[in-house]
């Protein structure tokens, strides 16, 4: 790499399209949860549930753009940052859990369960998509550039 190429070469074309795809599959689990505790226990349920899962899909969402970003603008620092990211993200889905169980809407155990199960829903998915992003997903381990072709080149290849 020479200080002429820039981080924006380097990035995932479809990486916007990506976390979006990843984020709709991840949503759907948790509407199905919010859905089902609609029928079963009623609105307040619901609410819970849908409010578990779209709290936790903000948060893993801002958590993957944000290595992402950082991955494409400082690839030595990607490591890191994901282990960070990794740590407040866990931080801050205790805090909103200990937080919104302590609200007087969720003050029944239906709705904590209904809140939990949401968000499990949602984290379940968010992990087996991603997981199976990263599979199909081909992303270079090092960069290849193209020799170019000079004259001996074209030579032999005759």
């Amino acid at each position: 790499m020479t200080s002429a190429t820039t981080a924006h070469e380097h990035r995932r074309p479809g990486a916007v399209a990506l976390h979006g795809v990843v984020a709709a599959a991840a949503l759907a689990p948790g509407l199905l949860v919010a859905g089902v505790g609609a029928l079963v226990a009623g609105p307040d349920a619901a609410g819970a549930a849908l409010i578990g899962a779209l709290a936790v899909l903000g948060v893993m969402l801002f958590g993957s753009v944000t290595v992402d970003v950082v991955s494409g603008l400082m690839p030595h620092a990607s490591l890191m940052v994901a282990l960070l990211t990794y740590t407040l993200q866990l931080v801050l889905v205790v805090v909103l859990l200990v937080t919104l169980s302590e609200q007087p809407a969720f003050a029944g155990v239906a709705e904590r369960r209904w809140l939990f199960g949401g968000l499990l829903a949602v984290v379940l998915a968010w992990m087996a998509g991603q997981v199976t992003a990263a599979v199909r997903v081909r992303i270079p381990v090092y960069d290849l550039r193209e020799r170019s072709r000079t004259s001996e080149d074209a030579g032999d290849a005759t």
